[in-house]
């Protein structure tokens, strides 16, 4: 599975988990939309998160809508070759955790 596609899943998952409910990568293709974004435009129990799981270290943010209701914040940062995300819901919980090599993602 290529990393673009387990974004996808990741996502998807993330998502279906927070509404409680199954669906699948491609179901939501059309209907996710990603939007890059900065640390002041987080709500600030997001912000906390992040930061906290990613050491005070985050570079990029996206929200993450479906059918434009956002339903997920992204944090990333890159250390030593390494791609790190977090994946959290408005309210602060964290929704998913993901590693990779750095350039993987778009392969």
């Amino acid at each position: 599975m290529n990393v673009k596609l387990k974004r996808s899943v990741l996502t998807a998952t993330a998502f279906a988990a927070g509404v409680g409910v199954t669906l699948s990568a491609p179901a939501l293709a059309d209907e996710v939309t990603e939007e890059e974004i900065t640390m002041q435009d987080l709500p600030a129990a997001v912000a906390n998160t992040i930061q906290s799981e990613l050491g005070g270290k985050a570079e990029e943010f996206e929200k993450i809508s479906y059918e434009g209701i956002e339903v997920l914040y992204e944090g990333e940062y890159k250390k030593g070759g390494e791609e790190y995300e977090v994946y959290v819901f408005p309210n602060g919980d964290v929704a998913a955790r993901h590693g990779h090599e750095e350039g993987e993602e778009g392969s």
